[in-house]
């Protein structure tokens, strides 16, 4: 309280206009009801919030009574803002290639597998996961801390296990996913607590990406382009094209291109793609290959290009050196029949990466 009568006047002017907003408050609301609502939705999301109760302001002396209608749908304008989902930026994104189609993904993802379906002669029959749902393979080629089942990954329909499920969609899911070539019809699926799914065809194959994030799907799908730096399909076994004689000095990059078939009488399909940094490349070009030869078959169901970029030994030309490697026999290509075995770090450094769930020579054999 004051003694001064002009402060006396503005407080009942504030007082008064703070009983004006308690008289209009909304009263009987659920609030409890609302709340556990929106703490369940709350999972691995962040709300922006829109909107106030009340707020009371003093301007020049007089109470005012500012006063929005939050998120009641009888007062909300039709063009009325709702709060929408949002996840932490992401920092750094990859692309990620399956036969003619590329997309980009967050840099940190893992990688594992997706719906596929075994009918022939066009008849759609029943979608399977053959091993998963989760990230079966992390980034550097290892597996994932745990069961990878929070981990999000990247998926494509390739068995990684002969025991399958006929439940695509787990619900909710346990950590966002995009799949490449799943066998999954275009369209929008609810999967509860936020999460969302939408498949769309691009590039002559499915797009499908589930996140709580409407932002997040859209960017995905937004992201799909023609994919680039590999053929995506072959007709036969590849050859390599370039060897330079005096060899690349220094070596900048490498462009891995992984390709398999499942018969004699189809293409080999492009099912994965990445590019080697400069430190990677030079050491598998330099160290990659042990002595002697080795002894591999004519013709196998998987290969892997790699295409290095770097300097000419003897001078300043830019150019490229081609490797095609059986991943099966552990060896390089030096054409005519002739094979140079890979090392055990040779292996390593062009498939510490999502080809571990992509090729037949990693997921091994299944009964």
């Amino acid at each position: 309280m004051t003694d001064d009568p002009h402060d006396a006047e503005l407080e009942r002017a504030f007082r008064d206009g703070l009983r004006q907003v308690a008289d209009r408050a909304e009263v009987g609301v659920p609030l409890a009801e609302r709340a556990h609502g929106a703490a369940r939705g709350r999972r691995r999301r962040r709300w922006t919030v829109v909107g106030t109760v009340a707020a009371v302001v003093a301007v020049s002396g007089v109470a005012v009574a500012v006063r929005s209608d939050g998120d009641d749908p009888a007062r909300r304008p039709a063009d009325h803002a709702v709060a929408q989902p949002t996840s932490a930026p992401v920092a750094e994104w990859r692309a990620e290639s399956w036969h003619g189609l590329t997309v980009d993904v967050p840099a940190d993802w893992g990688w594992g597998t997706a719906p596929m379906r075994f009918a022939e002669d066009g008849d759609r029959g029943q979608a399977y996961f053959c091993g998963g749902p989760g990230a079966e393979v992390a980034v550097g080629g290892g597996r994932p801390a745990a069961s990878g089942k929070d981990l999000p990954w990247v998926g494509r329909p390739i068995m990684l296990s002969d025991a399958c499920g006929a439940q695509l969609y787990p619900e909710p899911p346990p950590a966002p996913y995009v799949w490449l070539g799943a066998d999954v019809d275009p369209g929008s699926v609810d999967l509860g607590d936020g999460y969302a799914q939408e498949t769309v065809e691009a590039f002559g194959t499915t797009l499908t990406v589930a996140s709580p994030d409407p932002a997040f799907r859209e960017h995905v799908i937004d992201s799909a382009r023609a994919t680039t730096g590999c053929a995506t399909s072959l007709d036969g076994p590849p050859a390599p094209l370039g060897m330079p004689v005096e060899g690349l000095e220094p070596v900048h990059s490498a462009r891995v291109c992984a390709y398999r078939r499942l018969y004699d009488d189809q293409p080999f399909e492009l099912v994965y793609a990445t590019t080697l940094d400069e430190p990677t490349a030079q050491e598998l070009y330099s160290r990659g290959t042990g002595r002697g030869t080795a002894s591999c078959g004519a013709n196998p169901y998987e290969y892997v290009t790699v295409t290095f970029s770097g300097k000419d030994r003897m001078g300043t030309a830019e150019l490229t050196a081609d490797w095609v490697v059986d991943p099966g026999c552990r060896a390089v290509s030096l054409g005519g029949g002739a094979w140079a075995p890979l090392t055990q770090r040779g292996m390593a450094l062009w498939s510490a990466n999502g080809v571990r769930v992509t090729l037949t020579a990693f997921i091994g054999i299944l009964g």
